[in-house]
């Protein structure tokens, strides 16, 4: 692939030049308005490139680092066996919702406290028990959309109205950000006596302090180069078992509750052994607790601090709750799918590409300011967006007419597993190799494997 795309993405962070070329090879998968299928190759291609550059991949001399398209379109499709069967990746409650005058709604309601906010809220709340979904379609058709969605999310629920392209061009926070670079990428503090030039600690200790898609895909991405990943959270918050799954391949899982006593210091001390700290929170989670990139500088010189969110840092929706499906429907993708297929219903991209995008992005970043540390030392922030991603890939193409068609999985691309959760059928990694199954949550300890554990 020399793709001048490639080479413009490669240099958003520094590191060194591209390594080889890209190959792909197989047919176009994946059916949308957009350029999907270009948006997942660039993406996991400058993830394998990044790799390749630090000596990460089996056989790197050989060039040009090769992916299948379909095996592409297998991964960020993110399904998978358990058992034998598919499992359910959506709530009852969660989808869209046709509202007064013919608008939609989307409602996230994967976790269940969103999903009881929501019953709640519409005066449908019948003790424990959630009404079934034909309850809400009645209530929500007399609704005005602008208006719940307003309503929900300033009670702390996940929501949004479909919106057209032209809508969200003209929305004050589409405004404001649609100039963002796709990733920002800046040093952290001045102390360079401490943040020499050396070689890259192998394996990468990685802080995945992240959940759903997005942040764990870069993690679960670096885990299948060999990193030790330590994925950290509180025992209290909620998980979904279906992303642990799809996202926990190679991973440690460990408790770390910030608001118990000794929680921030043994975050600390987690944070002075890391090279890469994944924080996919929602902003200002970590900082309100003094959890800052400067300070994980203070503590680990020379480490890289990656940022995820999903409407970004500026504009009046900086730091606004959001997931890919929530993005998709707010900025117009999912209304111009429905156009350009000819559909009644909304039509989102045929996955959850902004996520996956995402993801594969933040993991190339940090292996890219790996190399960076490498060659002239530093401790480094690199911040990435849902919203960013959505724009530069709109950016990718005008869209077009289309007929829908959903991935499903490839099991020539496949590979089983024993897990905590059964026998698992899933997507064999784009780049690397799974080093274990998914675990359950809570079951390593807080701390770093020792030296050539792994």
């Amino acid at each position: 692939m020399g793709d001048a795309r490639l080479e413009d993405l490669w240099q958003l962070v520094p590191g060194g030049g591209l390594p080889g070329e890209l190959e792909l090879v197989g047919e176009s998968q994946l059916r949308s308005a957009f350029c999907v299928d270009d948006c997942a190759a660039l993406s996991s291609g400058l993830a394998a490139l990044a790799a390749l550059a630090l000596g990460y991949l089996e056989g790197a001399a050989a060039l040009p680092v090769r992916l299948d398209r379909a095996h592409i379109a297998a991964d960020f499709s993110g399904q998978f066996l358990v058992d034998g069967e598919a499992p359910q990746m959506w709530a009852d409650l969660s989808g869209y919702y046709e509202t007064r005058g013919g608008d939609w709604l989307q409602l996230h309601c994967n976790f269940p406290h969103h999903a009881a906010g929501v019953v709640k809220h519409l005066g449908l709340a019948s003790g424990e028990t959630l009404p079934p979904r034909s309850v809400l379609e009645a209530c929500m058709a007399k609704l005005d959309a602008t208006e719940l969605e307003g309503e929900l999310i300033e009670a702390g629920m996940i929501a949004a109205k479909l919106r057209s392209l032209d809508e969200w061009e003209a929305h004050p926070h589409a405004v404001a950000t649609r100039d963002l670079p796709l990733m920002e990428v800046r040093r952290l503090g001045s102390d360079v006596a401490k943040e020499r030039p050396g070689e890259v600690r192998r394996p990468l200790r990685v802080l995945d302090t992240s959940r759903v898609i997005a942040g764990p895909v870069a993690g679960r991405t670096l885990a299948a180069l060999g990193a030790d990943v330590l994925r950290v959270g509180a025992e209290r918050l909620p998980a979904i078992e279906a992303g642990l799954i799809l996202t926990g391949m190679g991973k440690r899982n460990a408790f770390v509750d910030l608001d118990a006593p000794g929680g921030v210091e043994a975050f600390e001390r987690l944070l002075a052994g890391a090279d890469v700290w994944i924080d996919a929170y929602r902003p200002g989670s970590f900082a309100r607790r003094g959890l800052t990139p400067e300070r994980a500088a203070e503590l680990a010189p020379g480490i890289i601090v990656i940022q995820i969110s999903a409407f970004d840092w500026t504009g009046p929706w900086a730091g606004r709750r959001g997931f890919d499906s929530i993005v998709q429907s707010t900025t117009g993708l999912v209304d111009e799918g429905m156009r350009r297929s000819g559909s009644s219903r909304p039509t989102p991209l045929p996955v959850q590409a902004l996520d996956f995008a995402t993801g594969y992005l933040a993991a190339f970043a940090a292996l890219r300011l790996a190399s960076a540390r490498a060659l002239e030392g530093g401790s480094w922030l690199a911040r990435l967006s849902l919203l960013r991603t959505r724009n530069w890939f709109v950016g990718l193409g005008a869209p077009v007419d289309f007929e829908p068609k959903k991935p499903t999985l490839d099991l020539r691309f496949t590979q089983e597993l024993d897990s905590d959760f059964g026998r698992l059928t899933v997507s064999r990694p784009l780049i690397g190799s799974w080093r274990s199954a998914p675990r359950q949550l809570g079951t390593s300890p807080a701390s770093w494997l020792p030296p050539h554990s792994r």
